[in-house]
C-alpha cells in the first residue's frame, strides 16, 4: 500500500484560487446587477424625458393653434372660425358672448378650448375683441377739435399712434384712387373726390385719418363715416367742403382747423357706431391668467 501526500502548499495555492474566483463572480454579479439597474434607470429617465417633451411640444403646439384660431375671431364670427380651423384630430370648441362696454363699445368675449384626441390633452384660453375706436366722439369734439382727441378716441397719445394701430389700415399719401377699404391713413393733403370713396355708404362708413395734412371734398363728393385730422406740427390745416358736398358722421381734429365749410355736415351717431362695429377696426387680446392645460 502506498501513501499520497499533499504538499501543503499546493492547497493553500488552490484555496486561494478558490477564493479570487469566488470573488470575482461575486463582483461580476455585482457588475451586472450594477448594470441592468443603470440601464433601466436610464432608459426609465429617457422615458421621463420623452414624455416631459412630448408634452412641451404639445403645449407649445396648442398654444400656437389658439393664437392662430384669435387671429381669424379678429374678423370673424365664432362659427365662422370653427368652418376654417376644425382638424379631424382635433375637437375645438369656441363660446362667443356680446358684450357693451361703458361707452356701449361693441365688445366680444370668446373661449377657446383644443383637445387632442389622441394624446388626451385638453386647452383652453379666453379673449377681448374690441374696437380700435374705442370711443366715439363726444357731442363737444363733433366738428371741432380736442388736443387729447387722439387719447379718447384710440387710447393712445398723438405720438403713439401710427397707421400699424390699426390692422387693416390703407396708408397713402394721397386721396388719388383710394382702393377699397375701411381706414385710410394719409399723411400728406387729400384732394378728395366722389369717385375716390363711390365704394361707401351709411352702412359702409369709412374712417379717413390725416396726418399733417389739407383735406379738400371737391364738388358732389359725399363722405360717409369719421374723418380724423391729425397735426403733430404747429402748422395750421384747413378743411375744404364744396358746396355741393357733404359729410355725414363727423369730422374731428387735435388742432384748430381753417374750416371753410359750404356744403353741408349732418352728425350722424348711427353711421358713427356703424363704423366702430366694423371688423376691419377690430382688435383682439388674450384675458390675462386664462390659459389653462390639463396636460
Amino acid at each position: 500500500m502506498s501513501i499520497i501526500s499533499t504538499c501543503p502548499s499546493l492547497v493553500v495555492r488552490h484555496q486561494q484560487g478558490m477564493a479570487v474566483l469566488g470573488i470575482v463572480v461575486i463582483l461580476l454579479s455585482a457588475i451586472t446587477f450594477v448594470t441592468i439597474s443603470t440601464s433601466q434607470q436610464v432608459q426609465q429617465f429617457y422615458s421621463i424625458e420623452k414624455a416631459k417633451w412630448d408634452a412641451e411640444q404639445n403645449h407649445l403646439t396648442s398654444m400656437q393653434k389658439v393664437k392662430e384660431i384669435a387671429k381669424f375671431l379678429r374678423i370673424n364670427s365664432a362659427s365662422q372660425t370653427l368652418n376654417m380651423v376644425s382638424t379631424p384630430d382635433e375637437t375645438t370648441l369656441i363660446k362667443q358672448t356680446d358684450l357693451m362696454g361703458d361707452q356701449q363699445q361693441p365688445l366680444q368675449y370668446f373661449e377657446v378650448s383644443i383637445s387632442q384626441d389622441e394624446e388626451d390633452t385638453f386647452y383652453t384660453a379666453k379673449f377681448m375683441r374690441y374696437p380700435s375706436l374705442l370711443r366715439l366722439p363726444t357731442s363737444i369734439q363733433q366738428f371741432s377739435w380736442d388736443n387729447r382727441l387722439t387719447e379718447w378716441l384710440f387710447n393712445r397719445k398723438i405720438d403713439a399712434l401710427s397707421a400699424a394701430y390699426f390692422p387693416q389700415s390703407a396708408v397713402k399719401t394721397d386721396c388719388v384712387d383710394l382702393t377699397p377699404a375701411t381706414i385710410f391713413w394719409i399723411e400728406g393733403d387729400c384732394q378728395l373726390e366722389n369717385g375716390d370713396i363711390a365704394h361707401s355708404n351709411e352702412s359702409l362708413p369709412l374712417m379717413l385719418l390725416i396726418v399733417d395734412g389739407d383735406l379738400s371734398l371737391h364738388a358732389d363728393t359725399h363722405f360717409h363715416g369719421l374723418i380724423v385730422m391729425l397735426s403733430t406740427t404747429a402748422h395750421s390745416h384747413t378743411l375744404h367742403v364744396a358746396p355741393s358736398a357733404s359729410i355725414e358722421g363727423t369730422y374731428v381734429s387735435n388742432t384748430p382747423l381753417n374750416a371753410n365749410v359750404y356744403g353741408s355736415l349732418t352728425p350722424s351717431t348711427t353711421v358713427l357706431k356703424t363704423l366702430q362695429a366694423h371688423t376691419a377696426l377690430a382688435k383682439i387680446i388674450p384675458v390675462p391668467g386664462s390659459w389653462h392645460s390639463n396636460d
